[in-house]
């Protein structure tokens, strides 16, 4: 990320999911930046749990028997034991960081002005929208004004803004954005267990 504001096409949840994850390790966990999240595509909890796998280094399934043990598993994840001093690490510095996740709204307003709330007290440095093309179905502004808002909001507060899409017809509306499609110049490789890049190629 290079510019302030950046669209990633990705046609794949398999490709783009991963990628999310990792940019919020990095951020949020490494880098310490406070890091807002709407998240379209799941819940809140499911990010959670790849956030914890990708941190520990332990595979997903079983994070996600731990952090939801009355549900339906296999009895191959039930025998296995988790890593508890990996898996409390990364819940300890998930829960030390500025990361907020959200997947729903608390007030009857357009979702571009809850998400870019030009009067908020407190901003945050990155801000990652996981589908894009839902926010601009969703938002009853047009898209010059959904343009403009992202853009005021991010040179106002200095706030890099991920969108994550599909459309790559979006190319022609935000031209003068930066837009990079996942796995085009660079191939990301990884572990299907948890997320953690394998190879960059």
């Amino acid at each position: 990320m290079n510019d302030n504001i950046s669209v990633i096409l990705s046609d794949n949840l398999n490709n783009h999911i991963p990628l999310l994850i990792n940019i919020l390790e990095v951020y949020g966990i490494r880098e310490q930046k406070k890091i807002y999240l709407q998240s379209f595509i799941f819940n809140s909890s499911y990010y959670v749990n790849r956030l914890i796998s990708l941190i520990s280094k332990i595979d997903f399934k079983l994070v996600e028997s731990y952090m939801f043990p009355v549900g339906a598993k296999t009895k191959a994840v039930t025998k296995e034991k988790i890593d508890y001093n990996k898996f409390v690490l990364a819940i300890e510095k998930i829960r030390k960081s500025y990361i907020v996740i959200s997947n729903n709204k608390v007030f009857d307003e357009d979702w571009l002005d809850y998400i870019f709330d030009k009067n908020t007290i407190e901003s945050y440095d990155v801000i990652i929208i996981d589908d894009f093309d839902k926010l601009l179905k969703e938002s009853n502004k047009d898209i010059k004004m959904i343009k403009k808002t992202i853009e005021e909001y991010s040179k106002k507060n200095n706030t890099y803004v991920i969108l994550f899409t599909e459309d790559s017809k979006l190319k022609n509306k935000f031209l003068d954005w930066k837009i990079a499609k996942v796995n085009d110049s660079l191939k990301f490789v990884f572990d299907d267990k948890n997320y953690n890049i394998i190879d960059i190629c």
